[in-house]
Parts: C-alpha cells; sequence; structure tokens
C-alpha cells in the first residue's frame, strides 16, 4: 500500500507472537482512536489465541465514548501479572500518558504503537512502532495486524475505521500526504461493511441543546489577535462537557485568515490548552505543545500547565504564537 506504513520490526511482531496474554493500555483521558485502536488490537490478538485485559484509567467524559467504558479495567490484577503477560501501548508518546494502569507493569516486557511527532522513547529498540507520519494510531494497528497475517473482520475493520475518522475529523485533518494510502485501508474497512454514513450520524446525533448552547457562548466569547491569525476560545471550569472542542475548533478554524485556535479550559487546579492549526500554516503546534510539557501531531496537539492564571497563558501563548507566526507560511 505504498510507504507511508514501513514494516514493522520482526521483534515486536514476534513478542506478541510468543506472548500468552497482554495488557492492552492506551493514554488516559482517552479519545476515539485511543479507545478503538485497544479494541481493535483485543480483536487481533483474541484472533492469535492471547488472553488480553483492555485498561485505561479514564475518564470517559465524551459522550460519544462514554458507551464504551465498561470495556475497560481501571487495573490488572496482581495474579496476571508475570512473565508471560505482554504490555502494549497504544497512542502514548511518554510513560507518563497511559497514567495508573502502567505504574505496576512498568517492569513487564512492553512494545509501543503510536503516531505522536513529540515525546521520549520509552520501549527498547525494535519494539516500537511508532510513525508520526500515520493519521491515527488504528491504521498502525491495522498494518501489525497485516504483519501478523491475521484476517480482518468485521469487528475489526469497524473498530479501526471509527479511531481513524474521529482522529481525522472525519478527514478533516488528513493531508496530502497521508490520504491516498489512508483512504486505501478506509477503503477496506467500508468493504469489510463498515458505513462511514451511519458511523459518522451514530457519533454526532443526539448531542444535549445545552452542550450545543455552550459551544456556541464559547465561539462567541472567543477574540482574534495578530490580525486575526490566531484565535483564543475559553471554556470556564463550570462547563464539564469535553466534546464541545469539536465544534469550538471546526467552526473557529473556518475564520478569515486564521493559521492557528487555541482552546484554554480551566480545570481550576490547572489549565488544559489544545492547540489546533491549519494545514496550510506552516506552524507545529505539536513542538510548541511539547515546550509546554504537553505533546501531539504538526497540526493537532495539547499541554497542560500550573500557575497561571487565564489571563497570564493567554500573554504567554500570544508570545509564542507571535514568534511562530513571524516566520510561518502565510494561509
Amino acid at each position: 500500500m505504498g510507504n507511508l506504513f514501513p514494516p514493522c520490526d520482526k521483534r515486536l511482531t514476534a513478542a506478541i507472537r510468543n506472548a500468552g496474554k497482554a495488557a492492552v493500555i492506551a493514554h488516559r483521558n482517552p479519545d476515539g482512536d485511543a479507545l478503538y485502536s485497544s479494541l481493535a488490537m483485543r480483536e487481533v490478538l483474541s484472533s492469535l489465541g492471547k488472553e488480553t485485559y483492555l485498561l485505561n484509567e479514564g475518564p470517559f467524559l465524551r459522550d460519544d465514548i462514554k458507551y464504551l467504558e465498561s470495556e475497560f479495567a481501571s487495573q490488572i490484577e496482581d495474579s496476571l501479572i508475570d512473565d508471560d503477560l505482554l504490555v502494549i501501548i497504544l497512542d502514548c508518546s511518554t510513560p507518563d500518558r497511559p497514567g495508573k494502569p502502567f505504574e505496576k507493569l512498568m517492569n513487564q516486557k512492553r512494545i509501543v504503537i503510536d503516531h505522536h511527532s513529540s515525546g521520549v522513547p520509552f520501549v527498547d529498540e525494535g519494539f516500537g512502532y511508532i510513525v508520526p507520519e500515520s493519521p491515527s494510531t488504528t491504521l498502525l494497528v491495522d498494518k501489525v495486524r497485516e504483519e501478523l497475517g491475521v484476517p480482518l473482520t468485521e469487528k475489526m475493520a469497524d473498530y479501526l475505521y471509527r479511531g481513524f475518522a474521529t482522529d481525522t475529523g472525519f478527514y478533516h485533518f488528513l493531508s496530502s500526504s497521508q490520504a491516498p494510502e489512508s483512504l486505501r485501508r478506509a477503503a477496506s474497512f467500508a468493504e469489510m461493511g463498515v458505513s462511514p454514513y451511519e458511523v459518522y450520524d451514530e457519533m454526532h446525533d443526539g448531542r444535549k441543546l445545552s452542550d450545543i448552547k455552550n459551544a456556541a457562548a464559547i465561539i462567541m466569547a472567543s477574540h482574534a489577535e495578530l490580525d486575526g491569525k490566531v484565535i483564543f476560545a475559553y471554556q470556564s471550569p463550570e462547563i464539564k462537557e469535553a466534546r464541545l472542542s469539536d465544534s469550538v475548533y471546526a467552526t473557529l478554524l473556518e475564520a478569515e485568515n486564521v493559521m492557528a485556535v487555541i482552546f484554554i479550559k480551566d480545570k481550576g487546579d490547572a489549565l488544559e490548552i489544545g492547540f489546533r492549526s491549519k494545514n496550510k500554516a506552516d506552524i507545529d503546534v505539536g513542538r510548541i505543545a511539547s515546550s509546554l510539557g504537553g505533546g501531539g501531531h504538526k497540526k493537532a496537539a495539547g499541554a497542560t500547565i500550573t500557575g497561571y492564571t487565564k489571563e497570564e497563558a493567554e500573554a504567554l501563548l500570544l508570545r509564542i504564537m507571535e514568534r511562530e507566526i513571524s516566520s510561518a507560511t502565510p494561509v
């Protein structure tokens, strides 16, 4: 299918084949790619006869993923931890991202499958399949499935498609270099019976009117800086709904002249900063987030900072963005 998804190291696939059982962990505060890549990996492992345990710290805040919470445990039983257990970490670029479930598994043999451009390796050489060019971790799980010789099933295809679709904003964040090979994989999922139309409706319908109004209020209160090139949005601690980000980013990125949107969520004891940049803007928000202790992708990233008021955080971020935009390619 081309070069976007290179072959896995044989040591990684051998580790999977040789394991008697596996604990699969994705990042805390999960999104669709984290959860659906975990579920798809469980299907792959089950087809190989592996006993599999899905772990995630949560919280499962988003309405569109909350129904999956019962599939995951917050910890693994001590009796299951032995030399036969392989830990498979998905969608995590740093060892803190898996959270509490990983704390007592840190000494186990592990592999990492991830697509983030920032972070630090925390796996032995040959046991990581890390491809920042991939638009989702689920597509990397699909490549690992191929390398293992596991046939694609309808259930796998459904999970794989959902993670890919949600992490690309249903293709909105899919670059021209990623699109050909990624969409060919998506086509193989559709050939197994996945309906993109039905998946989109299922994930977007049924929102509370109050949540839509909250998103609208955040958008109305947003403000533009640097001649409209950067837009700041703010979510107060009183607004708990986590799915607002999709609407806020999608709407504000359509504004004239905008190059990046910064969404500040006040968590009370910390500020959660989300970044999105336009595809045509030469701004690597993953690098910016990494400088603040976070991480992510070139066009979508996040970080959490403490010790700042909203106003202080905006001033800091504005200085950073001013430096970035001075050398960026205009939209």
